[in-house]
């Protein structure tokens, strides 16, 4: 029996015993309340400084109304959290967005919005409340039809002087053109956008400086930017400076036959010299300028005046109003003269030796000689010679007009007028 209730005694749980079971369950109680008030923790609330607000979250309501943001806003705010605190453990700043509430813009102009935020992690979203603290619980913003314009820039060179003897050729920007971007408003009210060089000295040589772009209205009245931007507020300006010379003119006379000399002809320009500018180094290569050339055998009549352009070198240009010159001769103590050169007068040069050219005209009629006219009185026909340049044109065989220079061997001061061809035969030998 003694056995028996020993037995019994050994087979029993230790959680039989109450006491022990009331003291495991006060444990455990304690366990889980540590739990709860420690990794749970309802009811915990932080703050997350710093938070920047987000202007182009939920952007489609405004851009949908064709406008922009013009005023470039920034800022950040506090947030105030509320949940437990498992969930509000390591949320940072960039795990909620701030953003305006766009929804009550209507058209251009300038709003004050309320601030909303959000939390990126729907499941925080659920379970956290986010609010804004502080004083900044809205945001003033700027709403306009944003546009681009491109302008050329206007060079000013009022502030600009040169030393005597120089002048001011032209001043170029780099770059020539800008773009500016802004409010409809603001970009419709510019004019021109200026760089107004300005240079404390005179000058006597070219320059590059820097000048700050200005726009400016119609009337060239500054015009104040307040949201309205330039790709570009600087450009490089290259200023030009040019010396001045005064050069005397000359005419060239082109188509001259074979000996004459030009010295003999008896001609003035309307003006003897002109004033242009020019790099230094260049007219100081110059001693005379050429206008266009005058083509004596088929341009030249007795008695008449010619207008000739002024064909100044490349780089130098001319400083008075002066684009044509008249060439005059004075024929006071010319004569004409016309006779017709025999065949046998035709002459022949550097034709290959491969090739025959046989004169098939008898004459050549008509052709007006001019010069001197005591010279005149003492030439004929026979002194008279019509050469034929074979390396003036295209030597094929067979029959063509090939034109001839007229030229008088004996005189350097008579000269053919006009143009003049022979019957020509090129064979082969």
């Amino acid at each position: 029996m003694n056995k028996m209730r020993k037995q019994k005694s050994r087979d029993k749980s230790i959680l039989d015993n109450q006491r022990f079971t009331m003291l495991l369950s006060l444990a455990l109680a304690i366990l889980v309340w540590v739990i709860v008030t420690t990794l749970v923790r309802p009811g915990t609330s932080q703050t997350i400084d710093n938070v920047p607000i987000n202007f182009e979250y939920d952007a489609s309501k405004y851009t949908s109304l064709g406008l922009d943001i013009v005023n470039q806003p920034s800022g950040s705010v506090s947030l105030y959290l509320e949940g437990n605190g498992y969930d509000l453990g390591g949320l940072v700043a960039s795990d909620f967005v701030v953003y305006p509430d766009y929804s009550a813009v209507r058209g251009a102009g300038t709003a004050e919005l309320k601030l909303r935020v959000r939390a990126l992690d729907s499941q925080v979203e659920t379970r956290v409340t986010a609010t804004i603290t502080g004083r900044q619980t809205t945001a003033e913003v700027v709403f306009d039809t944003v546009v681009e314009k491109s302008f050329p820039v206007t060079v000013e060179t009022s502030g600009i002087t040169t030393a005597e003897g120089y002048v001011l050729n032209r001043v170029t920007t780099a770059p020539a053109e800008v773009t500016v971007r802004g409010p409809e408003s603001e970009v419709e009210a510019i004019g021109r956008v200026v760089a107004q060089v300005s240079i404390d000295e005179q000058l006597s040589d070219s320059r590059l400086v820097q000048v700050e772009l200005q726009p400016v209205d119609r009337e060239g009245e500054p015009v104040a930017l307040e949201y309205t931007v330039l790709d570009n507020a600087m450009v490089d300006a290259t200023v030009s400076v040019y010396q001045l010379a005064e050069l005397p003119l000359r005419v060239d006379f082109i188509n001259l036959p074979s000996g004459f000399d030009p010295s003999t002809l008896n001609y003035t320009l309307s003006r003897e010299s002109l004033i242009v500018a020019g790099p230094a180094r260049q007219l100081a290569e110059l001693t005379e300028l050429a206008v266009a050339s005058f083509d004596l055998a088929s341009s030249f009549s007795m008695d008449k005046d010619f207008q000739l352009p002024v064909e100044l070198p490349s780089g130098i240009v001319s400083q008075e109003n002066i684009t044509a010159v008249t060439l005059s001769f004075d024929t006071s103590g010319l004569a004409q003269k016309v006779l017709n050169i025999p065949a046998d007068n035709v002459r022949v040069i550097n034709l290959p030796s491969s090739y025959e050219l046989k004169v098939e005209s008898r004459r050549i009629n008509n052709v007006v000689l001019v010069g001197p006219a005591e010279e005149l009185e003492n030439i004929s026909a026979s002194n008279v010679i019509a050469r034929i340049n074979a390396e003036d044109f295209q030597v094929e065989v067979g029959q063509e007009n090939i034109p001839v220079q007229i030229v008088i061997p004996s005189s350097s001061s008579i000269f053919a007028v006009g143009s003049y061809t022979v019957q020509c035969a090129v064979t082969t030998r």
